[in-house]
């Protein structure tokens, strides 16, 4: 457009795929981090579908001459709108809505997730990256292990003179008896059901609302969240309930995930798979191929690297350094631009998260 690139928000999907795939013609992001080093194609789906890296070179030459380009500042171009892309979606639900990135541990998951969360994570200046095991599936894993939850809601219009904690609770009844019967109905044993309550409250005149925990001084919490999402608080004005809201969840039975002890900081050479060439910020460099199910508690990782998996393939840059934890999980270090000294946290290989 313009003469600029654009990524998405079309997906290549299953069918025609990545160019890669073998059948694809449009250039996408699995495309270019492939054409970056950053996929080892024999490796794909634990080397059960070879990528196809030659089929690549002549669209990447054909659309870089297009834009002026070289190859290589295409696929990083190409990298670079995405992560762009995903960090204003991130910004989205951090900044915008009061909170510092900083005090943050940023969570990858999905097969292509590990790509480019160290790069989001120092756009960001998230101090820290959080890689669970098995991400390419942690979306499915949530769905089998997430509670069933219900919510319901009941419009009251009253202002902080009418609304009374125990008229309030009155008006909570119908929609907790109605949320505790449909749990029921869906199989949640009885002592398994949450019920939580919420109140759509906003200044007189205004027409949004915030939702806020029915619980201690509500009023207070109102003023406090007004003042964090929208920068002030004004309490001559008078505060009116718009809604009632419930959240009934019922809570399965939990798998139990065992703990490792410290093994060694010292990565196993049954863990290394050789080195490979791949492009980070332009530049050339040799890396080493980690094989995660061989990791052990406490190995340490230092960029740059690549951690290659079943459902995942993840790119440590030479800014990002890890551990593996007790539960397996992997967590990265990202040294950010406008950290100080002051702002290092320290991780504990022992047993992490």
């Amino acid at each position: 457009i313009g003469g600029s690139l654009k990524v998405g928000p079309e997906s290549a999907g299953a069918d025609p795929g990545p160019i890669c795939y073998g059948n694809g013609e449009q250039i996408t992001v699995t495309d270019a981090n492939l054409f970056l080093g950053r996929l080892v194609p024999d490796r794909f789906l634990g080397g059960e579908m070879r990528l196809e890296t030659k089929r690549l070179e002549t669209y990447f030459n054909a659309m870089a001459s297009e834009l002026n380009l070289t190859p290589m500042e295409l696929a990083e171009g190409v990298l670079s709108v995405i992560n762009a892309h995903m960090e204003k979606a991130i910004r989205v639900i951090s900044v915008e809505r009061g909170f510092d990135p900083r005090d943050f541990t940023l969570l990858s998951f999905g097969g292509a997730g590990g790509m480019h969360a160290a790069f989001l994570a120092r756009l960001l200046n998230i101090p820290r990256l959080f890689i669970p095991q098995n991400p390419g599936i942690l979306s499915a894993i949530g769905m089998l292990m997430s509670d069933i939850i219900k919510d319901y809601s009941l419009t009251v219009m009253l202002n902080q003179n009418s609304g009374h904690r125990e008229k309030l609770y009155t008006l909570f009844e119908d929609l907790d008896r109605k949320g505790h019967a449909d749990l029921l109905h869906e199989g949640v044993d009885a002592n398994a059901v949450i019920l939580e309550r919420f109140l759509d409250m906003r200044y007189e005149g205004q027409s949004y609302e915030i939702i806020v925990p029915f619980e201690g001084d509500f009023l207070e919490g109102f003023h406090r969240l007004h003042e964090k999402t929208y920068g002030y608080r004004n309490r001559d004005k008078t505060v009116e309930i718009v809604n009632l809201r419930l959240r009934a969840r019922g809570t399965p039975g939990k798998p139990v995930f065992s703990r490792h002890e410290f093994v060694s900081e010292v990565i196993p050479d049954g863990a290394i798979e050789g080195t490979r060439s791949i492009i980070i910020d332009s530049k050339q460099m040799e890396v080493r191929l980690y094989n995660r199910h061989n990791l052990l508690c406490g190995n340490r990782i230092a960029g740059p690297a690549m951690i290659i998996e079943y459902s995942s393939t993840i790119v440590v840059p030479p800014f990002a350094s890890g551990f593996v934890d007790g539960y397996g999980n992997l967590i990265f270090d990202i040294q950010c631009a406008e950290r100080s000294a002051g702002d290092e946290r320290q991780s504990d290989p022992s047993g992490g998260f």
